[in-house]
């Protein structure tokens, strides 16, 4: 057997009657596979024909139509480069590549399946989006191309399958460039993740007004910016743990008014602008553990805040790293007795003799 073969892609789709409607007046489900891979000599799967399939071509087709199934027969060859499963009980047809090395995907190669729901194209070796492999897959709903070298996701790489409410960017360890647009036309998305891309900062994400979940963690964020969530008022959930963020800004949750979990732990912050958590009337569970908090008077307003304004047992362990008196301590203990602090002095600012008020 070569080293170098055709594998076998799996596809994923689900009928929402339960049964193929309009089969037999459907062009035939004929994938072609033209996938090109490496199939490491250990895991290359025997050249067999599942038993209530019938096979040709070396076992190159493989035709498995009206047999009732209700799964993906097992034993299919990693020869086969057309699979047609028309006409069955499947309900979930799955992209099975946990053990391919797929580094390209044709256009094409899905055509004929509108109805698919559901795309799982992980750990493998794509290094771009084959967003041409996406132009009729209109009812997808979710994509998952989680670790894969991807390098770079340009403007629309998305656009065919604005039908998308899930999709798994996690792990794209060589990701160097998100494009502005690259997340233009999926206004349908509830769940983005985009954690352990090694990014260092947050990406436009605008553009996913109708946003519930996201996962940022793992990056190198550093700093985050008033901009960086603006318009998510439907986010719900925001992960942003050993993101190594310093700083975060004035006003940055200002629009996430829907947000009910917030995990800022394992980073490096010092402290938080006042006010910061204001917005947030629906916050029920806070994580904020494992970061250098300094406890001084600026600490006050987050120690007031996590014992009046979150609900008690759902924040974790914000604990003081400095002063030395105070390591260990739980923030949430501390107020005014502990400290020294000066009262703000508000200056009345200073009358210009232009201005129209001096009689002049």
């Amino acid at each position: 057997m070569n080293a170098e073969q055709d594998d076998l892609l799996l596809l994923r789709q689900t009928m929402k009657g339960g049964r193929l409607k309009g089969a037999l007046s459907d062009p035939l489900f004929m994938v072609l596979l033209a996938l090109q891979i490496l199939v490491v000599a250990g895991l290359v799967r025997a050249q067999t024909c599942p038993s209530v399939c019938s096979c040709s071509n070396q076992f190159s087709k493989v035709i498995c139509t009206r047999r009732g199934l209700r799964d993906v027969p097992d034993g299919i060859s990693t020869n086969t480069r057309y699979l047609n499963l028309q006409d069955n009980l499947i309900q979930v047809i799955k992209v099975d590549t946990q053990q391919n090395h797929i580094r390209s995907i044709e256009i094409g190669a899905f055509n004929g399946l509108a109805s698919l729901n559901t795309l799982e194209l992980f750990d493998n070796r794509l290094t771009t989006i084959p967003n041409g492999a996406f132009e009729y897959l209109s009812k997808l709903k979710e994509l998952w191309l989680r670790n894969n070298p991807i390098e770079s996701i340009p403007s629309y790489a998305f656009n065919r399958v604005p039908s998308l409410r899930r999709l798994d960017l996690g792990e794209l360890k060589r990701l160097s460039y998100i494009s502005d647009g690259a997340f233009k036309d999926l206004s349908n998305l509830r769940y983005l993740n985009l954690g352990m891309c090694n990014l260092k900062e947050i990406p436009n994400i605008l553009p996913l007004v109708r946003l519930e979940e996201l996962e940022m963690s793992g990056n190198q964020l550093t700093i985050v910016k008033p901009s960086s969530f603006t318009g998510l008022v439907n986010l719900q959930k925001l992960w942003m743990m050993h993101a190594q963020v310093q700083t975060i800004e004035r006003n940055s949750f200002d629009d996430l008014q829907s947000l009910v979990e917030l995990n800022l732990a394992h980073n490096n912050l010092t402290f938080l602008p006042h006010d910061l958590f204001t917005p947030l009337h629906r916050l029920e569970r806070v994580h904020l553990h494992h970061n250098p908090w300094n406890c001084n008077c600026d600490i006050l307003w987050l120690s007031w805040w996590l014992r009046e304004a979150v609900p008690a047992n759902t924040s974790c362990c914000a604990r003081c790293n400095t002063p030395t008196v105070f390591k260990g301590r739980y923030i949430g203990e501390l107020d005014h007795s502990y400290f020294q602090c000066d009262v703000p002095v508000i200056l009345e600012p200073h009358r210009s003799k232009c201005d129209g008020r001096d009689g002049g």
